[in-house]
């Protein structure tokens, strides 16, 4: 009886072992398939756009067909709730904007968690800028911050809304700078941009391109070095204020992903973000390609994570 039941114990032990010999055989062969790319967002916005983009550049590195899926609703999170469910096999990925990882989470009950993913890489990135309103007397930070300690509360900023990426980027300025400007949220930077040209509103954080392309006079970007689509701007750090914000995202899959195939996709994404023609649609796009490898992608958004969550407990209570 024993002899039989060690004998039925090593011949499974033999399957195990052929069996985990053939995985990265069956790993050496992706994509065997087209892969979907689950976009969060609808068809036509700025994450469509560069969901597109990439899954182009993919396309030719893959050798397959990547084909995006839009899963629209609850502020990105139906659609990442959706590629949390899918299967860990490479043949779904998703093109996350930072918002629907550092924020929502914090602003509402998600189903998925940082942990849901495993991360393959950044790689976009668009700088926020200050902008002011055409009027303003204020062509600098020093000049703005030195206004707002002698008249608290009386400035005012707008915003795409409560725990927005700008939003939470401007309430953690004003932490180190020490001041109080109350903002005024607005339901996109159409509206937004739109009360700053009419002076409804003193200030204005925005993406860069934004500002770029609707010519706002802007008193700093918040990026490590000064950029050329806003000549004469300097950063936020050369006035004094070490601080850094953007709008960016990357590549995501499904937690338990096999390294094989994450290694395939991680290789593609990184020829992708160092392509010639995507540089030019995110130019285009009024962004830019950065990459960041799958360990210091993760590492950025657990620390913004943590951040944004106090900053959005803050925002919240206030509204309160």
């Amino acid at each position: 009886m024993l002899t039989t039941i060690t004998r039925r114990i090593r011949g499974l032990a033999v399957i195990g072992a052929a069996l985990a010999c053939l995985n990265p055989a069956w790993a050496a062969d992706y994509p065997e398939r087209p892969v979907t790319a689950m976009v969060p967002f609808p068809a036509g916005g700025s994450t469509d756009l560069m969901a597109r983009a990439i899954a182009q550049e993919l396309t030719d590195s893959l050798n397959t067909n990547v084909v995006v899926d839009n899963r629209s609703g609850g502020a990105g999170t139906v659609g990442l709730a959706a590629l949390a469910r899918a299967r860990a096999d490479g043949y779904t990925i998703g093109v996350a904007p930072a918002a629907t990882l550092v924020n929502q989470p914090h602003m509402r009950r998600t189903p998925y968690e940082l942990d849901s993913f495993d991360y393959i890489c950044q790689f976009f990135e668009s700088p926020l800028a200050l902008a002011v309103k055409p009027d303003s007397p204020f062509t600098d930070l020093q000049q703005l911050v030195s206004y707002a300690k002698s008249h608290p509360g009386e400035l005012t900023y707008g915003s795409p809304g409560p725990g927005s990426l700008p939003n939470l980027s401007m309430e953690q300025f004003l932490e180190k700078a020490g001041v109080e400007i109350t903002h005024v949220p607005f339901a996109g930077d159409g509206p937004g941009v739109t009360a700053l040209m009419g002076g409804h509103v003193d200030l204005y954080m925005a993406m860069s391109n934004v500002a770029a392309d609707r010519e706002l006079n802007s008193v700093a970007v918040f990026n490590d070095e000064p950029l050329d689509s806003l000549p004469g701007v300097r950063t936020a750090a050369d006035q004094g204020y070490d601080l850094t914000a953007s709008w960016w995202g990357g590549l995501i899959v499904p937690k338990g992903t096999s390294d094989e195939v994450r290694a395939v996709l991680e290789q593609g994404c990184k020829e992708a973000a160092g392509s010639e023609r995507l540089g030019k649609v995110f130019e285009r796009l009024g962004t830019r390609p950065v990459y960041l490898n799958p360990a210091d992608f993760r590492a950025k958004v657990e620390s913004i994570s943590e951040t944004n969550g106090r900053l959005i407990e803050k925002v919240l209570k206030n509204r309160s």
